[in-house]
């Protein structure tokens, strides 16, 4: 301004010189020879002062238009001690106008800006004092890249300082040069300044139509703008002092890098003071922002109402150096919405220290605060296992808290710590999920960090994630992790998991895949009473990852091996159990395939039924319905099919077991390898059977059955080989093992000592033991028959039974028995014989027998140990004892048992010491041997007494009445007779006693 006034003034002195055409032509010809156009003309011209008009510039386009200029002057000379020329007091400018521009070189004048350099390099003229200007209703036209700015102003100008300024620009757009630079198109906008006291307090008031400036845009706003600073010195250096500083942005719309907010109203404030050189400026005080809006958006979401503040104290900057503060920020934004995420409020605040030079760093420490839902899981839904639907109501209602957040930026870019106490989402129902970091270190830094995952409470799966490493790539994320869970999920109860492996989350996507294999275990897999109790193993990844949870879908695959199980409804246990896993929820539910699965089943009842069995097949669980086809396997070999259904939804289902029809041969499958309860069977046997059984649940209990068909069974028994043994056996149970009433098992023969025809027995079987209806059987063309009894299940327990002998001829038996070539007995005998069976043998118990008609008995002289003619018994051994020294009554008795017709026959029977049977035998006849016998004597032989001492026969016809004491080794002869049948399979059913 006070070059162009300048300007003005020398043109208008050397007119008054010159006066009216001398100081046109001399004007206009020292501007022209400057190469300036220009045209002068006076309307008075005094000594005092002139007034007249000038144009400096093309008459089409003029750079100064001034219609009236009014100068006040004086002339100065050697009479005032000063040089000649003229001192102007007073320019006052009537309607002026000037054109100027701005671009890339700054503000320029045109053809006028050589001569205002010419002037400037001018010295000043001592003793001479500046004028007042006075500028009304000037116009400035500024010529910019986006167009022309029109200022309308009033000014006034003393001493050389601006002392009042007003003015109004019309509508405009303002564009400058660089593409990031200032765009902004103003529809109406006031300035004022006011100078006192070398203060100067300036403002701008502009309405804004649209506006961009650093990748942001605003639509239809108001921007104003405030200062009170020190007014530069003549110098023209920068003046020292407080300085004020205040704006105020107001528009409905502010967009930019990602970001956008309606209803914006941003206002700031700095409050200091200014020092230095336009070299070393500096300015130091406090500062402070706050931002307001009804509605932000930004690249991932929006917010409500958003509000937030900025608080600088001993902010301090120096020109060519830093810029430093302390900094206190907080944000308070209501209806955050971020994809999935609302949060109906976040507060977060920060304070710490910020400094710039060369890039930003920043120490901040502070909290987050904050309320709301992820609803990324979706809604808790009916049909939720009880873990999912807990990590649901987490996320559907939250609250978040984290204190003594740290943020450092540096060089190395942004570093996030949390607290000593981490960060923490709690639920309304008193879950909640910690976040904390591992041993002090950053949960981010440098695009990588580290952190600890735990949830807890309101049925939450007790989780524990430990991510030691992970790091950003583009929009997701990697990590090296390790996974504690234990939780219930769904029939799963008692899960739990240790696993360790990657984890990657990209896309909304999350994926996991074990580096090796983790234990797993089960408590329960819940199906009501016929759960599985204690299932543990190993599960190994697969092709596919581990775990993948998208869409607010789960799934976990894997590949089982080395798991075992109880199935306690089954009473049975499965072991080296193996198989590829895949089960996972949605929103149909719980989804689990078992493919390619093989198990080994062992029995786990007390009295085991069947020996261990391999099988194989799959199983799957699908809206809520269970279904396992799997196949039987003994040594590789079919065994039958199992097929199981169970429906969740109403508890009810079953397992459906069918062997087909097993056939046994002597050099193939045999019925003990099958089961325990068929070790009565003995090798080899042939034939068939089949078993078919069920077992069927409902919300009340528990029910199973099964038939047992036997087609033409032979094997060998303790008793003998049992021929053509069939029948059907029903069973009410499994488990335990019980079956119907009356069931009956019937066979053609038993080889036994004697042969044993049409044998059969009536039964039935309960938990307590085996319970004998009855049983019977023919022999020497009589019956016997087994009494009603019980046979526990548990083998240590004794047991009691009585055999009923009914006609009973007995020649036979005793032919098969040890001493048949040393004992003939032809009897038919009935009775009873009591016994005890237990560990130790079978023992009987005061059994009699007694012959129901005359019979024969011969003993031979070998079978007996000792004979006592005197009224006592005579004794039998087994084979091989000796015969005592004998006289003549001994010897009559001897030939009295060799051939005994016997009208009374009966016999006491009873287990003695040492595992033997004594049988004890009152016998009452005559002597009939097979040629007539009597005794003939001479007198000499009376006379002398010498018959004695011959052997004399005993007289046909001799009345005897014999007591006959009879043992023998029974357990020894049982064992004996077992081990022959041990030679070819059979199990022996007394123990050895020692020798």
């Amino acid at each position: 301004m006070l070059i162009l006034v300048s300007v003005i003034i020398l043109a208008l002195a050397t007119a008054y010189l010159a006066r009216r055409a001398l100081a046109r032509e001399a004007l206009v010809g020292w501007l022209q020879s400057r190469g300036v156009e220009a045209e002068a003309r006076f309307e008075t011209l005094g000594l005092q002062g002139l007034v007249g008009d000038l144009r400096i510039g093309p008459r089409d386009n003029p750079i100064i238009l001034a219609e009236r200029a009014e100068v006040d002057y004086r002339i100065t000379g050697p009479w005032a001690g000063r040089a000649l020329g003229v001192e102007v007091r007073r320019l006052r400018l009537i309607h002026p106008t000037v054109r100027a521009s701005f671009g890339e070189a700054g503000f320029s004048l045109g053809a006028l800006d050589p001569l205002i350099a010419e002037f400037r390099e001018r010295p000043s003229v001592p003793g001479a004092a500046a004028p007042v200007i006075l500028v009304r209703e000037g116009v400035l036209r500024l010529s910019h890249p986006g167009g022309e700015a029109v200022i309308t102003l009033d000014a006034r100008m003393a001493d050389g300082v601006l002392t009042d300024l007003s003015g109004r620009m019309a509508p405009m757009r303002f564009r400058a040069p660089n593409a990031e630079g200032l765009d902004v198109e103003i529809t109406d906008a006031r300035l004022g300044l006011i100078t006192r006291e070398g203060r100067s307090a300036a403002s701008l008031v502009a309405n804004l139509k649209a506006g961009r400036w650093a990748g942001y845009e605003t639509q239809a706003g108001e921007l104003s703008l405030a200062a009170a600073v020190p007014y530069p010195d003549k110098d023209g250096s920068p003046g020292a002092g407080p300085v004020t500083l205040a704006a105020h942005l107001r528009a409905e719309q502010l967009n930019g890098r990602g970001l956008g907010a309606e209803n914006v109203d941003l206002q700031g404030g700095f409050r200091g003071a200014l020092s230095g050189d336009w070299s070393r400026l500096s300015l130091s005080g406090d500062g402070g922002a706050t931002l307001q809006a009804r509605a932000t958006t930004f690249e991932q979401g929006s917010t409500g109402p958003l509000t937030a503040s900025l608080r600088a104290q001993d902010l301090a900057w120096t020109q060519g150096a830093d810029i430093a503060s302390q900094v206190e920020v907080s944000l308070n934004a209501a209806e955050l919405a971020a994809q999935d995420l609302r949060l109906d409020r976040a507060v977060i605040t920060a304070r710490g220290r910020v400094t710039q030079n060369n890039g930003l760093t920043a120490a901040l420490q502070g909290d987050i605060a904050a309320q709301g839902r992820w609803a990324g899981l979706g809604p808790v839904g009916a049909g939720d296992l009880e873990a999912i639907a807990a990590v649901k109501r987490l996320a559907g209602g939250f609250e978040l808290s984290a204190r003594d957040l740290r943020l450092d930026v540096g060089a190395e870019g942004p570093r996030l710590s949390l607290g000593n106490t981490g960060a923490l989402v709690r639920g309304a129902k008193g879950g909640a999920m910690r976040l904390t970091a591992p041993q002090g270190r950053p949960i981010y830094g440098d695009g990588q960090g580290a952190l600890h995952l735990t949830l807890a409470g309101d049925g939450l799966p007790e989780t524990r994630l430990e991510v030691e490493r992970y790091s950003l790539q583009g929009d997701g994320l990697q990590a090296v992790a390790r996974l504690i869970l234990a939780t219930d999920l769904g029939p799963l109860q008692g899960l739990k998991v240790d696993t360790s492996g990657g984890l990657n989350i990209s896309s909304g996507r999350l994926t996991y895949r074990a580096r090796g294999c983790a234990p797993v275990s089960i408590a329960r897999l819940e199906a009501g009473d016929n759960s599985v109790l204690d299932a543990e193993g190993r599960l190994c990844p697969g092709p596919a990852p581990t775990f993948t949870f998208a869409d607010g879908a789960w799934r976990l695959d894997g590949r089982l091996t080395g798991a075992s199980a109880d199935v306690p409804f089954l009473q049975a246990r499965a072991s080296r159990l193996a198989g590829g896993l895949s089960v996972g929820a949605g929103r149909q539910g719980l989804d689990l395939q078992l493919s390619g699965l093989t198990a080994q089943v062992t029995d786990a009842s007390e009295s085991p039924r069947f020996n261990p069995i391999d099988l194989s097949g799959q199983a799957r669980l699908a809206a809520d319905q269970w279904r396992a086809d799997l196949q039987l396997l003994q040594d590789q070999a079919p065994l039958g099919v199992v097929a199981l259904r169970h429906d969740g939804a109403t508890g009810s289902g079953g397992v459906a077991i069918d062997t087909g029809r097993l056939t046994f041969d002597e050099f193939g499958r045999q019925p003990d390898d099958l089961s325990p309860l068929a070790e009565a069977i003995g090798s080899p046997a042939s034939g068939a059977a089949q078993f078919q059984g069920r077992f069927d649940w409902t919300g009340e209990g528990v029910s199973s059955g099964g038939r047992l068909d036997v087609f033409d069974l032979t094997f060998k028994s303790p008793a003998g080989e049992v021929r053509g043994l069939a029948g059907t056996v029903q069973f009410d149970s499994l488990t335990p093992l019980v079956s119907a009433p009356n069931q009956r098992l019937t066979a053609m023969s038993v080889q036994s000592l004697a042969p044993l025809a049409s044998p059969q027995v009536e039964f039935e079987l309960d938990a307590q033991g085996l319970k004998i209806l009855g049983g019977a059987f023919t022999l020497g063309d009589g019956t016997v028959r087994l009494e009603p009894t019980t046979i526990p299940l548990d083998r240590t327990q004794a047991w009691r039974g009585e055999l009923v002998f009914e006609g009973v001829e007995l020649s036979d038996i005793v032919e098969a028995s040890p001493f048949g070539d040393r004992v003939d007995l032809s009897a038919k005998v009935s009775g009873r014989l009591p016994f005890i069976a237990s560990p130790e043998g079978v023992r009987f118990v005061e059994g009699r027998l007694a012959a129901d008609g005359p019979g024969r008995l011969s003993i031979r002289r070998n079978a007996i140990t000792q004979v006592d003619a005197t009224g006592g018994a005579a004794r039998t051994e087994g084979a091989g004892a000796a015969v005592e020294q004998t006289n003549t009554a001994v010897e009559f008795a001897y030939q009295a048992m060799e051939n005994l017709a016997f009208d009374l026959l009966d016999a006491e029977v009873n287990s003695l010491p040492g595992g033997r049977l004594g049988v004890l035998f009152h016998v009452r006849g005559r002597h009939a041997p097979p040629q007539r016998q009597e005794i003939r004597l001479t007198l000499g032989e009376l006379i002398r007494r010498d018959f004695l001492n011959r052997e004399l026969p005993l007289p046909s016809g001799t009345e005897v009445d014999l007591t006959l004491d009879t043992s023998l080794n029974l357990d020894q002869l049982l064992a004996d007779y077992s081990r022959a049948r041990g030679e070819t399979g059979s199990a022996p059913v007394q123990p050895e006693q020692p020798d």
